[in-house]
This record gives structure tokens, sequence and C-alpha cells, in this order.
């Protein structure tokens, strides 16, 4: 008889579902989508109860389609939650969560820095001080929203939040826990007493119970069994932050490989026994062997965000599922340098390699004579500047292919543009990649259903996609620009901003 596991990944714009069985077939898959709010520029916050609603109604859904008793584990991820959800000693949510995406902690992330040095910050949680990172945001709320703060009981991630619902136990993976960043060391694998106090922050508003993603974090009460179409008990494993179980879901179980992950944000990732410290990377412990390995990863803050958006504002006719599939051939044309269109894709400032909160996005060479082809296309050639500058973080020893997933993934022309873009190999896999699949493989492992050793078996390289030399010679000139772009502009938006503030 087959056994199957429910994968879930609660993503910024949407949350995924998936259930597979234990040998790696796809038996059913389906999305949910939700916004967020930005109620200031460069602020964004989610609300709790949109998440619960989407995973309880895919789970509804998804375990129709076999028997309760043969559904035998649920993995769980969720996008970085930043601050995390407020919630009281009920565990209700009592205010929205100030996602990664959110730049307003700008002056508390410099008051960190006056608190805690920085070689001290990098040495105890090998990361910094920015408004990127969860403790900062708390800091800010602290400040702002006291009587919030002083309300909460705890600050839980997203997929932490909704797997305290379903089991009642509270807890958080350790992947989540290095990227709040701050106040946990990295090197013991616990929250830093000392850091906390030094940072003002109450080290008891953090839940206590630390867990691996292949480790039960607790098992389905019969209220939400009866709710969800499940059975009482079954096993439930917090699988951490999203882009782990994606990184997981290309079959990457040791060091070695870059990914590239592009949906709403981008993300490119080294797994690696020893953390890159001082290459202005975000690090954090693995999703699979946290005590072993670790995620080093560069990205963009605003990625297919932004085309999503051009889409939006801009291109009536179409919604935005199918603007980009028909803009790319609209676009197919346009040459490389968009005809003299340069974009800066900094939409909600920046986080590593750059760390900026104050940049925004920057459209120059823009003319009479320029098309909504040549803007689109210079939308998409930033993004392929951007993941060339992330991966040049990880130093010269990368190899000469990335694996890369996500929703573009699935453009053939942003593809070969990244490929033309960074002068590598671009693969992509035809199953995989998906943060759902790999909640549902580290759930399997955890259960025992899944040997780690079939996982790389079941990831499919779909297409290798071969750099153009010639126009990769070109891409280097204009990436030499883009940089040069950024530089240029960086000192204007900082003046910028204190005039907006005024």
């Amino acid at each position: 008889m087959a056994k199957y596991i429910l994968g879930i990944d609660v993503g910024t714009s949407g949350t995924k579902a998936m259930l597979i069985t234990t040998s790696g077939e796809v038996i059913a898959q389906k999305k949910d989508n939700y916004s967020f709010s930005t109620p200031h520029s460069g602020w964004a916050e989610a609300n709790a109860q949109d998440w619960l609603n989407a995973v309880s109604s895919l789970i509804r859904t998804l375990s129709s389609h076999v028997d309760d008793a043969d559904i035998v584990a649920i993995g769980i991820d969720g996008l970085y939650g930043g601050s995390g959800i407020p919630v009281n000693q009920q565990g209700q949510a009592i205010g929205p969560a100030l996602i990664w995406m959110d730049r307003r902690a700008v002056l508390e992330a410099s008051k960190a820095s006056e608190l805690v040095d920085n070689s001290t910050l990098m040495a105890v949680t090998a990361n910094q001080s920015d408004p990127y990172y969860g403790y900062t945001k708390l800091m800010w709320l602290k400040i702002h929203e006291p009587d919030l703060y002083n309300k909460t009981d705890k600050f839980l991630p997203p997929e932490s939040f909704i797997i305290s619902k379903f089991t009642g136990e509270v807890s958080i993976n350790y992947s989540a826990a290095g990227n709040l960043g701050g106040i946990f060391d990295i090197n013991k694998k616990q929250w830093s007493h000392e850091l906390a106090k030094k940072l003002g922050l109450d080290i008891k508003k953090f839940p206590n119970k630390f867990v691996t993603s292949t480790e039960p974090a607790g098992y389905l009460i019969k209220s939400w069994a009866e709710r969800l179409g499940l059975q009482t008990g079954t096993p439930i494993f917090n699988t951490g932050v999203d882009v782990g179980p994606a990184t997981v879901g290309t079959g990457v179980l040791k060091p070695g490989q870059v990914t590239v992950a592009l949906g709403t944000s981008m993300n490119a990732a080294l797994v690696t026994e020893e953390p890159l410290k001082d290459k202005d990377l975000i690090i954090w412990p693995y999703a699979y062997k946290p005590a072993n390995y670790y995620y080093n990863f560069a990205g963009a803050n605003t990625a297919g965000a932004i085309v999503a958006w051009f889409v939006k504002e801009f291109i009536t006719e179409f919604d935005t599922n199918n603007g980009p599939i028909d803009l790319d051939i609209q676009s197919g044309d346009v040459p490389i340098g968009s005809n003299g269109v340069l974009v800066l894709p900094y939409f909600m400032g920046e986080r590593s390699p750059l760390w900026d909160s104050d940049v925004r996005g920057t459209i120059l060479g823009i003319s009479l004579k320029t098309t909504r082809n040549d803007l689109y296309n210079a939308f998409q050639e930033a993004i392929a500047y951007s993941v060339r500058q992330s991966i040049e973080q990880f130093g010269t020893d990368i190899g000469e292919s990335i694996t890369l997933v996500g929703g573009v993934s699935a453009s053939k022309k942003m593809v070969q543009m990244i490929a033309n873009v960074t002068g590598k190999t671009i693969m992509t896999t035809k199953s995989g990649g998906e943060a759902n699949l790999g909640s549902a493989i580290l759930a399997g492992i955890g259960i025992h259903e899944i040997d780690p050793e079939d996982v790389t078996q079941w990831i499919k390289i779909d297409q290798k996609i071969e750099p153009d030399l010639q126009k990769f010679a070109i891409y280097n000139q204009y990436y030499k620009m883009y940089k040069k772009a950024y530089n240029s502009v960086t000192g204007f938006y900082h003046e910028f901003r204190t005039i907006q503030k005024d």
C-alpha cells in the first residue's frame, strides 16, 4: 500500500502544497495566492491568518485524493518571517509579521552596531547588522510599538505559527533561528543570552525548542485532524526557511553545487561545511544536517516581484500570470543592453551583498524612443545582473554550472539570458527546486520512509543551457556599467531619504 507525504511551502505571495508518495511520485499539487501589505515605502507586513487559511484549505484539498490513514507525515516551511508573528499566551496572533522584505529598522540596525561591534556579531552569529534581520525589526517594535512588544508572549516564524496551531507545540527550526540573526549563536546552535541582553531583547519571547527538519516538531491534534481530513497524531515537521527546503528539493544534501532560486525574490546559495564569514553573505544552519552544514546566500529583495509589478501596473491587457509569457515573446528581439536602458532592481532596498536600505529601483537611459519591450527586457537583464553579482560573492571556486529553480526558471528567455550574463551553464530541473517538495523529502527522511541516497535520483535535469560566449563578452561591459550605476546613485538615495523623512 502506498504511503503519502504532504509538503507545504508558505510563501510571500502564496502557499504551495504537494502530495507525493514516499518513492517521489507527485500525486497532486495546488497553490493559493494572497498578498502582503506595504503601508509605507520600505515596509512589508503579512497577516498570519492568510497563511493559516491557505495551508488549511490546501491540506483539505490534497488530502481528499487519498485515504487519510495513508498520509504519514507533513513537512511545512515558510518565507523568512523577519520579526515573526507576535502571539499572546493563548497562541493568538495580535499583530502582523514584519517580513524579510521590510526595511524600516534602519536606525535600529545602526544602533545594534553600536551595542555589539561588527566583529563580535560576525564571530558569534556569522551575520551582521541590517534591517533585513528579524532582531533589528524586533528592536524597532520595542521602540515604536511597545504595547504590542510587551503583550507578545512569543514571536513565531510563519511555519512555527502554523505548526503550533496544528500540534499545540511551539518550536523553531535552526535555520529560522539563524536567519533571525543578532541573538543566535551559530557556533553553539542556541540563543545568545549575552547578545540579547546587549541588544535589549527579551530572550523569553522566542521559542525555546529548537528542531531539525528531520525530527517531528509535534503531532496533529484531534480538533485540527477533523478539520483537515487527516488522522490524529500525524507527525508534522518544521522545515524552516523556504529556500533551505527548496535547495533540498534540487537534491542538494551535501556541500557543492550553487543553487539559484528565482521567485518573488532571488537567492543564490552555496552549502558548505564551514560558514563563509566576512563575505557580506546571509548565513544559517542548513535545512538538512544543521549541525554539520551551513547555508550561505546572497540575493535580491525583488526579482520576480519587479516583473509582476511591471505587468500589473503597465500591461493592462495581460494578467500577472500570462503577461510575462507574452512579453517574453514580444521582447525577444530586443538587443543586449535594451536599446540603452539599464535598470537597478532595488525596489525595496537591497540585502546581501549590497546591504543598502535607502537605494530604490532606478531606470537609466530612458528616452522618447524607448518602448515597453525595451523596458521589460531591461528589467529581465537587471535580474540576471543581480544573479551574477550574488554568485560572485562565493569566490572563484564555484564551478561552471548553476542549478536554477523557481518560477522564473520556466522562462526560456530568462534562463538563456542568465547563462549569457553569468557565463555559466544553467541547469533546470524537470521536478525539484520547489520548497514544498523539499519539505516533503525532509519529512520523509524524518520518518525513515525516504532514503537520502534516493533523493538525487528523483531530481532529473530538464535542460542544460550553455552560455553564448560572444554575448557574454558584450554583457561583461554592461555588467560593469550596472555596478557603476549603483555606485553613482547610492549617495543620491542616502541624501534623498533624509529629505523624504523630513
